[in-house]
């Protein structure tokens, strides 16, 4: 099985953006509404047929989270250092790991850019557990668009039905079940799914579990 896991907010935690802010003296409560936003941004563009590097939506977006607050921008610069110092969920090494020694390719799929991934997948110690490491800034369109999760089952030479997303992000599960693929969404970030009816796939409350429901599930996903 091909497991493509989403990195920011899936194996890396965002508290340490929250840590950030707290340390600026900004109330940690920006962060959510500065992702929020980011996801807005970068999925708006996308839509219009537009396509804004992570980096640049990142940006923008926290701009629009200050001044709505009065606050100068020159404020959000430790903001951007913790977006490539972020740490990894505590249960996810294990789950990699676990993954891997079951015999299951993985992969990693992100909005965010190739740099900033490898360099968090470096200091967590994770870059030797992907056999691909791939940005949305190669098609110039973000996830949920169906062509970041065509693109990378296609490099991997796998096949959407031999192939799993794992995604704390609604949307994320819905833009890879779209085009066909597995799907378990990781409940810890947003709590409750997020759109009508339930999770199109498995579901988990954390990473650890994602090994157990793919062993588990075995029959049907492989």
């Amino acid at each position: 099985m091909l497991v493509i896991f989403d990195i920011v907010g899936t194996l890396f935690s965002l508290d340490t953006i929250g840590s950030a802010l707290r340390e600026e003296g900004l109330e940690a409560g920006m962060m959510e509404c500065w992702f929020a936003k980011l996801l807005q941004t970068s999925m708006a563009a996308t839509l219009a047929g537009r396509y804004i590097p992570f980096k640049e939506s990142a940006e923008a977006s926290l701009r629009q989270v200050l001044v709505e607050r009065g606050i100068p921008y020159d404020r959000g610069a430790r903001f951007f250092r913790a977006l490539s110092e972020l740490e990894p969920y505590d249960d996810a090494r294990e789950c990699l790991a676990t993954l891997r020694e079951e015999g299951h390719r993985l992969a990693a799929l992100t909005n965010s850019s190739e740099e900033i991934t490898q360099t968090l997948l470096q200091r967590a110690g994770f870059n030797g557990m992907f056999e691909a490491v791939v940005s949305c800034d190669e098609v110039m369109a973000c996830k949920p668009h169906p062509s970041p999760y065509r693109m990378v089952v296609d490099r991997m030479e796998a096949m959407p039905d031999e192939s799993c997303m794992v995604a704390a992000h609604g949307w994320d599960i819905i833009g890879a079940h779209a085009v066909g693929l597995h799907t378990i969404w990781i409940s810890e970030l947003e709590k409750g799914w997020p759109f009508p009816g339930s999770p199109p796939g498995a579901y988990a409350s954390r990473l650890a579990e994602v090994p157990a429901i793919l062993y588990q599930q075995a029959g049907v996903l492989m």
